[in-house]
Protein backbone atom coordinates (compact mmCIF):
# COMPACT_ATOMS: atom_id res chain seq x y z
CA UNK A 1 0.00 0.00 0.00
CA UNK A 2 1.38 3.35 -1.04
CA UNK A 3 2.01 5.81 2.04
CA UNK A 4 -1.05 8.59 1.68
CA UNK A 5 0.33 11.84 0.22
CA UNK A 6 -0.22 15.20 2.90
CA UNK A 7 -3.42 16.32 0.79
CA UNK A 8 -4.91 13.65 1.84
CA UNK A 9 -3.70 13.71 5.58
CA UNK A 10 -4.95 16.81 5.47
CA UNK A 11 -8.85 16.03 3.96
CA UNK A 12 -8.78 13.53 6.89
CA UNK A 13 -9.98 15.96 9.28
CA UNK A 14 -11.84 17.83 6.82
CA UNK A 15 -13.60 14.59 6.20
CA UNK A 16 -14.65 14.05 9.46
CA UNK A 17 -16.14 17.26 10.40
CA UNK A 18 -18.37 16.49 7.41
CA UNK A 19 -19.55 13.64 8.97
CA UNK A 20 -19.91 15.60 12.01
CA UNK A 21 -21.62 18.02 10.95
CA UNK A 22 -24.25 16.07 8.86
CA UNK A 23 -25.13 14.51 11.83
CA UNK A 24 -25.94 17.06 13.73
CA UNK A 25 -27.85 18.61 11.00
CA UNK A 26 -29.50 15.62 11.22
CA UNK A 27 -30.38 15.51 15.00
CA UNK A 28 -31.23 19.45 15.22
CA UNK A 29 -34.08 18.82 12.22
CA UNK A 30 -35.00 15.89 13.90
CA UNK A 31 -34.55 13.99 10.58
CA UNK A 32 -34.86 10.08 10.19
CA UNK A 33 -31.61 9.74 8.71
CA UNK A 34 -27.93 10.06 9.86
CA UNK A 35 -26.07 12.08 7.12
CA UNK A 36 -22.53 10.98 8.76
CA UNK A 37 -21.18 9.64 5.99
CA UNK A 38 -20.75 12.11 3.48
CA UNK A 39 -17.38 13.50 4.20
CA UNK A 40 -16.04 9.40 4.30
CA UNK A 41 -17.52 9.18 1.03
CA UNK A 42 -16.00 12.80 -0.14
CA UNK A 43 -12.86 12.02 0.86
CA UNK A 44 -13.09 8.21 -0.94
CA UNK A 45 -14.16 9.63 -3.96
CA UNK A 46 -11.43 12.34 -4.38
CA UNK A 47 -8.24 10.66 -2.11
CA UNK A 48 -9.21 6.89 -2.21
CA UNK A 49 -10.41 3.81 0.04
CA UNK A 50 -7.37 3.65 2.21
CA UNK A 51 -8.29 7.66 3.54
CA UNK A 52 -11.87 7.40 3.05
CA UNK A 53 -12.29 4.12 5.14
CA UNK A 54 -10.03 5.85 7.99
CA UNK A 55 -11.93 9.08 7.96
CA UNK A 56 -15.39 6.53 8.54
CA UNK A 57 -13.58 4.57 11.08
CA UNK A 58 -12.20 8.11 12.88
CA UNK A 59 -15.82 9.20 13.25
CA UNK A 60 -17.43 6.54 14.25
CA UNK A 61 -14.55 6.03 17.05
CA UNK A 62 -15.38 9.39 18.03
CA UNK A 63 -18.98 8.97 17.88
CA UNK A 64 -18.87 6.23 19.96
CA UNK A 65 -17.75 8.87 23.10
CA UNK A 66 -21.04 9.45 23.73
CA UNK A 67 -22.84 5.96 22.18
CA UNK A 68 -20.65 2.94 22.92
CA UNK A 69 -22.31 0.95 20.70
CA UNK A 70 -21.33 2.77 17.55
CA UNK A 71 -17.51 2.28 16.94
CA UNK A 72 -18.92 -1.16 15.45
CA UNK A 73 -20.46 0.50 12.93
CA UNK A 74 -16.87 1.69 11.76
CA UNK A 75 -16.62 -1.52 10.33
CA UNK A 76 -20.04 0.55 7.58
CA UNK A 77 -18.04 3.53 7.01
CA UNK A 78 -14.70 1.98 6.23
CA UNK A 79 -16.52 0.12 3.25
CA UNK A 80 -18.11 3.40 2.19
CA UNK A 81 -14.71 4.66 1.69
CA UNK A 82 -13.40 2.32 -0.26
CA UNK A 83 -16.63 1.66 -2.02
CA UNK A 84 -16.66 5.54 -3.27
CA UNK A 85 -13.47 5.28 -3.95
CA UNK A 86 -13.42 2.57 -6.05
CA UNK A 87 -16.98 3.94 -8.01
CA UNK A 88 -14.98 6.84 -8.59
CA UNK A 89 -11.64 5.60 -10.47
CA UNK A 90 -14.63 4.35 -12.70
CA UNK A 91 -16.47 7.54 -13.55
CA UNK A 92 -19.84 6.77 -11.63
CA UNK A 93 -19.59 10.06 -9.66
CA UNK A 94 -18.94 12.38 -12.98
CA UNK A 95 -23.04 11.35 -13.79
CA UNK A 96 -26.11 12.17 -11.94
CA UNK A 97 -28.14 9.12 -13.02
CA UNK A 98 -24.99 6.95 -11.99
CA UNK A 99 -24.81 8.75 -8.53
CA UNK A 100 -28.31 8.48 -7.83
CA UNK A 101 -28.26 4.72 -8.68
CA UNK A 102 -24.79 4.32 -6.53
CA UNK A 103 -26.77 6.06 -3.50
CA UNK A 104 -29.04 2.34 -3.87
CA UNK A 105 -25.52 0.38 -3.43
CA UNK A 106 -24.52 2.55 -0.65
CA UNK A 107 -27.87 2.16 1.63
CA UNK A 108 -28.59 -1.77 0.79
CA UNK A 109 -24.95 -2.19 1.94
CA UNK A 110 -25.47 -0.04 4.68
CA UNK A 111 -29.14 -1.08 5.53
CA UNK A 112 -28.13 -5.22 5.24
CA UNK A 113 -24.59 -4.67 7.88
CA UNK A 114 -26.41 -2.22 9.81
CA UNK A 115 -29.57 -4.47 10.16
CA UNK A 116 -27.08 -7.51 11.41
CA UNK A 117 -24.61 -5.55 13.64
CA UNK A 118 -27.69 -3.88 15.29
CA UNK A 119 -29.26 -7.39 15.72
CA UNK A 120 -26.34 -8.88 17.52
CA UNK A 121 -25.26 -6.11 19.57
CA UNK A 122 -28.70 -5.52 20.94
CA UNK A 123 -29.04 -8.93 21.78
CA UNK A 124 -31.67 -10.19 18.38
CA UNK A 125 -33.85 -7.93 19.14
CA UNK A 126 -34.57 -3.97 17.98
CA UNK A 127 -32.55 -1.72 18.48
CA UNK A 128 -33.58 1.87 20.37
CA UNK A 129 -32.56 4.10 17.73
CA UNK A 130 -34.92 5.74 14.88
CA UNK A 131 -34.69 2.78 13.11
CA UNK A 132 -37.03 0.67 15.41
CA UNK A 133 -39.73 3.01 15.45
CA UNK A 134 -40.07 1.39 11.23
CA UNK A 135 -39.30 -1.88 12.36
CA UNK A 136 -41.45 -2.43 15.00
CA UNK A 137 -44.78 -1.77 13.45
CA UNK A 138 -43.32 -3.80 10.42
CA UNK A 139 -43.14 -6.71 13.27
CA UNK A 140 -46.57 -6.14 15.30
CA UNK A 141 -48.88 -5.15 12.68
CA UNK A 142 -47.71 -6.47 9.89
CA UNK A 143 -46.17 -9.86 11.03
CA UNK A 144 -42.80 -9.63 9.40
CA UNK A 145 -40.56 -11.90 11.73
CA UNK A 146 -38.32 -9.23 13.85
CA UNK A 147 -34.67 -9.92 12.23
CA UNK A 148 -36.48 -8.99 8.72
CA UNK A 149 -38.61 -6.44 9.53
CA UNK A 150 -35.19 -4.87 11.41
CA UNK A 151 -33.64 -4.88 7.89
CA UNK A 152 -36.32 -3.53 6.01
CA UNK A 153 -36.62 -0.63 8.13
CA UNK A 154 -32.58 -0.69 8.25
CA UNK A 155 -32.40 -0.43 4.26
CA UNK A 156 -35.73 2.25 3.59
CA UNK A 157 -33.86 4.61 6.08
CA UNK A 158 -30.81 3.74 4.49
CA UNK A 159 -32.08 4.77 1.13
CA UNK A 160 -33.18 8.45 1.95
CA UNK A 161 -30.09 8.87 4.21
CA UNK A 162 -27.31 7.86 1.15
CA UNK A 163 -29.43 9.42 -1.15
CA UNK A 164 -29.30 12.52 0.77
CA UNK A 165 -25.13 11.92 1.68
CA UNK A 166 -24.27 10.80 -1.96
CA UNK A 167 -25.84 13.91 -3.72
CA UNK A 168 -24.65 16.11 -1.25
CA UNK A 169 -21.08 14.49 -2.29
CA UNK A 170 -21.70 14.94 -5.77
CA UNK A 171 -22.33 18.52 -5.60
CA UNK A 172 -19.22 18.78 -3.28
CA UNK A 173 -17.19 17.31 -6.10
CA UNK A 174 -18.90 19.56 -8.84
CA UNK A 175 -18.13 22.66 -6.98
CA UNK A 176 -14.03 21.83 -6.82
CA UNK A 177 -11.92 23.87 -8.36
CA UNK A 178 -9.70 22.24 -10.95
CA UNK A 179 -6.62 23.75 -9.12
CA UNK A 180 -7.28 21.36 -6.38
CA UNK A 181 -8.77 18.43 -8.29
CA UNK A 182 -5.27 17.93 -9.45
CA UNK A 183 -3.42 17.84 -6.35
CA UNK A 184 -5.56 14.66 -5.37
CA UNK A 185 -5.38 11.17 -6.64
CA UNK A 186 -8.38 10.86 -7.89
CA UNK A 187 -9.18 14.41 -8.32
CA UNK A 188 -8.30 14.26 -12.19
CA UNK A 189 -11.45 12.25 -12.88
CA UNK A 190 -13.36 15.64 -11.67
CA UNK A 191 -11.52 17.99 -13.49
CA UNK A 192 -13.77 20.36 -15.51
CA UNK A 193 -13.01 20.99 -19.52
CA UNK A 194 -12.33 24.79 -20.14
CA UNK A 195 -14.86 26.47 -22.06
Amino acid sequence: MKKMDKLAIFLIPIGVALNFIGAQIAMLLKLPVYLDAIGTIVVGALCGGVPGAVVGVISNTINSITYPAYVWYGIISAIYGILAAYLSKRKVFCSLWKTVLASLLFATIGGVLNSCITWILFGFNFATDTTAIFAIPLHSALGFPKFAAQMIAAICMDVADKFLSVMAMFFILKSMPNRFLVKLKLGNVYIKEAK
